[in-house]
């Protein structure tokens, strides 16, 4: 359930992702914890 919580902000992140390509490599390792 907290998947679902966390998937609906990772849309209105898409947007500044574009700003932030390198931070990003740091964010996929924590969202992988999030889904387990």
């Amino acid at each position: 359930m907290t998947v679902d919580s966390y998937q609906l902000p990772i849309t209105n992140y898409q947007l500044p992702i574009t700003h932030y390509p390198l931070p990003i490599t740091h964010y996929p390792l924590p969202i992988t914890k999030l889904q387990i």
